[in-house]
Formats: C-alpha cells, structure tokens, sequence
C-alpha cells in the first residue's frame, strides 16, 4: 500500500497544557481498549524535533475516488465491496526500527466508531491483483496476535499516532529505554521488537505509561516554565 495515496490532516498539540491533556485522553483510550493487541503504522509525520510531535491526532480525508481503478483495481474492490470509506493500513507488528520505509514507525489509536478488516491471506493489498482471489477471506473485527504481520484495514474518522522512538526513547523511563538502540547507525534497524513487544504488548500497557511516567515527565517540563500551565478536565472533544 502506498500511503500517500490517501490525504490526511495530522494536527499536533499546540503547547504543553494541550500536550499533557492529549497524552492522558489518549492513556483512557488505551484502558479502555484494554487487552487487545498494539497496532502499528508507519507515517510520513512532523520531522522536526517539537517535542509536540509525540502524539497527533490525525483526521482521514473522505477523498477515496481515487484512481485506484488503473493502477490497483484489487485494492479498489476490496475497498469498495467492504464498504470501507476511510481506510487506514496499519499492522500488528512493529517496524524493526524508529524509522520505515513509508515513514516514522508510530502506535496506532483508532477512536470513535472505527471498523476494523483483515485477511490472514493478505500480508500487502498493494502487491496483490486479482482481489477475486482472495475478497472472501476478509473478516470483520480484531485480529488476535497470530495475525502477524499482516496488514490491518481500519476504517475510522479519527485516530491518534503515537511516536514510538519518542515513547520507547524519552519519555517511558529506564525501563523502556533498553527497546531502542541509539547508538546503531541505522534508524531503520534501531528497536529491539520482541523487547518491544513484550513491554507493550496491550493497550493497557501502553495506558499505564502514558498516564503516569509520560505525563510525570510532561507536568514536570511544564514547571520549569515561570507561568505553569493548568491542568483541566479532559474533553476528548477538545484534544
């Protein structure tokens, strides 16, 4: 799949009052998505060194006529017989570094009334062709961990990205510290995944970090600032 098919707007926070509620709306998502599996996506995201790249909330165009008809008519039919009007490809399983082919490797957090679509006979809807092939082998849900690296189809208005270098590498503390290794001269071979994946193998895991070593770390940079900012009541509307 080749993600720049697809506009998309990703907004990140404006400063760190918005940044700190972002994080903690994004910690409920997380618990309350409990025990299900991380999906992860590569994005072509903010490459600058903002801390406020961290976490985005990014917003799908409804732009899906594309010409997918001359250069991938299987990807336009799967996309079209599954009735799927926003569709975002994600995976279960991590990038090997912080950076990937398609963009910086980021967790994947689908809110609102998201569909989710998969095939165990489709790793990459972009290389296949004849969509007759394998069409009837999509189901509808989440897939369990044995779905491997597979692509994920997810179908939602709205989801937040979740900067994995940045997690693993700044913000998770010493523990976390250990996934990545700064010193490897490639970005594209720079995460130890099974680490990864056996730290952060839930929802719920990433959760706990966020609402409390990510956001410890968050409030404290706020104070250093001579007008600290004020922590209000999370809108999930707002952030």
């Amino acid at each position: 799949m080749r993600y720049s098919q697809f506009r998309e707007d990703a907004i990140r926070p404006n400063d760190m009052e918005h940044m700190i509620n972002r994080t903690n709306v994004v910690a409920d998502i997380c618990n309350e998505m409990g025990k299900k599996p991380l999906m992860y996506r590569q994005f072509k995201a903010d490459e600058s060194r903002s801390i406020f790249r961290f976490v985005v909330k990014v917003t799908p165009k409804d732009n899906r006529e594309w010409h997918g008809n001359k250069h991938n008519p299987a990807q336009e039919r799967v996309i079209k017989e599954l009735g799927i009007r926003n569709p975002v490809w994600a995976t279960l399983e991590p990038h090997t570094g912080t950076r990937a082919p398609f963009g910086v490797n980021h967790i994947m957090i689908p809110v609102g009334n998201y569909q989710i679509h998969h095939s165990s006979e489709v790793e990459d809807l972009g290389r296949r062709k004849d969509a007759a092939e394998f069409i009837d082998t999509y189901a509808t849900g989440w897939p369990d961990k044995s779905h491997g690296s597979n692509e994920i189809i997810v179908d939602c208005v709205n989801y937040y990205l979740v900067n994995v270098g940045d997690f693993v590498g700044a913000y998770a503390g010493k523990k976390a510290k250990a996934i990545i290794d700064k010193e490897h001269w490639s970005t594209w071979s720079n995460l130890n995944t099974e680490l990864l994946k056996a730290t952060f193998s839930t929802y719920r895991d990433v959760g706990w970090y966020l609402a409390n070593p990510v956001t410890n770390y968050f409030r404290w940079l706020s104070t250093l600032d001579r007008n600290p900012n004020i922590i209000g009541q999370r809108d999930r509307s707002r952030y």
